[in-house]
């Protein structure tokens, strides 16, 4: 059996995808399952030994036509297109694939008619099953709007078994880094930080509690965090990737700016406790041994994203970005 999965949006979406496949592995070790990624993706993809082949999309003409070409010639029995778009959508359809077959997640904001119309046209008359969730009234009904649940939903109705309780473990297992014998935590410096409810100056007071609490702190980077970060980047000792190697000791808080990949998991899995706003590092701590605290954008349709993104089998401690008493519950978290 050949299987294709399209998954070429974001780190956290590939991440929850990795159940599906694991879980289709666990039943049948012989399926082959190939999967195409976008570049960030891939990065995921490279770690998880479950994958057979991984294919990169360049997202231009070019790019798409090799795609196209490279999954023709694998005649694959199944294809499914977990990601959104028009491009996904005709790499599946052009991809010579036994059974297609398509995810569209309705918009959780707006209700109408229009809403993902040409995908659902789509869905209709190219794909042989086009699962359409409508996330509002499902969540409305207190039904499953998570990611993982609803394409392991998809791949069921094709007939297909899969172990649902699929867990995925260790596949970031790169050594840890020992910098001192205190316990690390973790904060990850996304901009989703600042807000109307929480500023840079609130932020740099929760650092200088924590520091009280006998832990180093470490800060990772990504590309908004100089945007909002101003004092912090002033303040505090930056560390780039090249020289985290010779990094032999910690005073009490530092940034690590511009880590490539396998540094920063590695310090991920160095880590006692994660802290992050809802994004991709939120996915990659979770397949960690550290305690995740998660902070979710409270103007954001709070509850409903973190039902559809929650990590996928790991407790965690889930605060929203209007709490008053943030800072306290972060120190709690800690202790």
């Amino acid at each position: 059996m050949k299987i294709c999965i399209v998954r070429t949006d974001k780190m956290g979406d590939m991440i929850l995808t990795l159940p599906i496949i694991q879980g289709l592995k666990e039943v049948n070790e012989a399926y082959q399952i190939d999967v195409v990624c976008s570049s960030i993706n891939q990065k995921v993809c490279n770690k998880f030994k479950n994958i057979n082949n991984i294919f990169l999309l360049q997202n231009n003409f070019f790019g798409i036509f090799k795609t196209i070409t490279t999954l023709r010639k694998n005649k694959y029995d199944y294809i499914f297109t977990f990601s959104p778009g028009i491009v996904s959508i005709l790499i599946s359809i052009f991809s010579n694939s036994r059974i297609k077959s398509l995810l569209i997640l309705k918009s959780r904001y707006k209700n109408n008619y229009k809403n993902k119309l040409i995908e659902r046209i789509f869905g209709k008359i190219f794909f042989n099953q086009c699962l359409i969730i409508d996330r509002r009234l499902r969540y409305s009904q207190n039904n499953s709007i998570h990611q993982t649940k609803i394409m392991m939903e998809l791949v069921t109705k094709n007939g297909l078994d899969l172990n649902d309780e699929a867990e995925i473990k260790n596949i970031f297992d790169l050594d840890k880094i020992n910098f001192s014998s205190e316990k690390l935590c973790l904060i990850h410096l996304s901009s989703k930080w600042i807000n109307k409810y929480f500023s840079e100056h609130q932020f740099m007071n929760l650092l200088e509690n924590l520091k009280k609490l006998n832990i180093n702190i470490l800060m990772t980077t990504d590309s908004t965090s100089q945007d909002v970060f101003f004092e912090i980047f002033e303040k505090y000792a930056i560390v780039t990737n090249g020289n985290l190697k010779n990094l032999n000791g910690i005073n009490k808080i530092l940034i690590l700016d511009q880590l490539d990949f396998n540094n920063w998991i590695s310090i991920i899995n160095s880590s006692s406790y994660v802290i992050t706003p809802e994004c991709g590092c939120t996915h990659v701590a979770s397949l960690s041994e550290a305690k995740l605290c998660v902070i979710y954008d409270s103007d954001n349709a709070p509850n409903m994203i973190a039902n559809e993104y929650a990590p996928w089998k790991k407790n965690y401690t889930k605060i929203f970005s209007n709490n008053q008493n943030l800072e306290k519950e972060l120190i709690s978290f800690i202790n």
